[in-house]
């Protein structure tokens, strides 16, 4: 379950109508994640009080309430926050549990013939959307399973985003060589910039690992967006994965951000 609420809703002053927090709770883990978006980005002292986290947290249980969500039910709160928002109070005196690298590979700079020339065998598309959306719940959640942070997906939920509109048409790719699919990238786009697209999801079910099925993959990935005139590839990556960012180096993706998680014990709240 997803709610995106104006800070508006938790701040007893005026302020933008697009800052806004983003709240998600998963219940399956007993976890609730915080997002803060579309924060403007300002050094003057009266904008950093904007997000005024102690106060976000006394609300909090009202917010909860008031969309008819148990607080009780949920044990670990997580707040994302990039490196500005992390800079602010109580975070800046916190450290982080995990961080994550944002990457970039400008497509437009690529050669396009070398991806035109890869192969591209066992890479395909489920065009029916009902064995699309099966296949993507099964591999999906056996592939992050013992993943940091990964709340197993619901069919609903993976239904949702198949149909959101930064979905992108034949953008989820899998790699199948015999009778099921072994991996798969799930590619969605930027609703702001529609010549952005963002690796979502990569993954490679936990027995077929080590066949470079992930380099397939990345490699089809990156031939779709090319010939669908998309101008940037972004994707994010758990920054102590040395290997897996190596790799996306010699790719040509470049580091442009950080993000940070936080946790929270449910006392917190109480």
């Amino acid at each position: 379950m997803k709610i995106i609420i104006p800070i508006t809703d938790i701040k007893n002053q005026s302020t933008k109508a697009n800052e806004q927090i983003k709240i998600i709770f998963e219940p399956k883990i007993k976890r609730i994640v915080l997002v803060p978006i579309k924060i403007k980005k300002t050094s003057s002292e009266k904008d950093k009080q904007l997000l005024d986290f102690k106060l976000f947290y006394s609300k909090f249980r009202q917010i909860l309430n008031k969309h008819n969500i148990n607080i009780d039910e949920y044990k670990v709160i997580h707040i994302q926050l990039n490196k500005f928002l992390s800079q602010l109070p109580p975070h800046n005196t916190m450290m982080p549990i995990k961080t994550y690298k944002k990457m970039n590979l400008d497509l437009v700079k690529l050669k396009s013939e070398i991806y035109q020339n890869i192969n591209s065998n066992h890479i395909v598309n489920i065009k029916n959307e009902n064995h699309l959306i099966k296949n993507l719940h099964l591999i999906q959640n056996a592939s992050f399973k013992d993943s940091w942070g990964f709340s197993p997906n619901s069919i609903k939920e993976i239904k949702n985003k198949i149909q959101s509109k930064n979905n992108i048409q034949d953008g989820v790719l899998f790699y199948k060589k015999s009778n099921k699919p072994e991996g798969y990238v799930w590619l969605t786009r930027n609703n702001e910039n529609n010549k952005t697209a963002h690796v979502s999801m990569i993954g490679t079910l936990p027995q077929s690992r080590g066949k470079g099925i992930a380099k397939k993959l990345l490699e089809s990935s990156i031939n779709f967006l090319i010939k669908n005139k998309y101008q940037n590839l972004i994707l994010e990556v758990d920054n102590d994965n040395l290997s897996a960012r190596n790799v996306y180096k010699k790719y040509g993706f470049k580091d442009i951000e950080e993000s940070y998680w936080y946790e929270f014990s449910d006392k917190a709240f109480r």
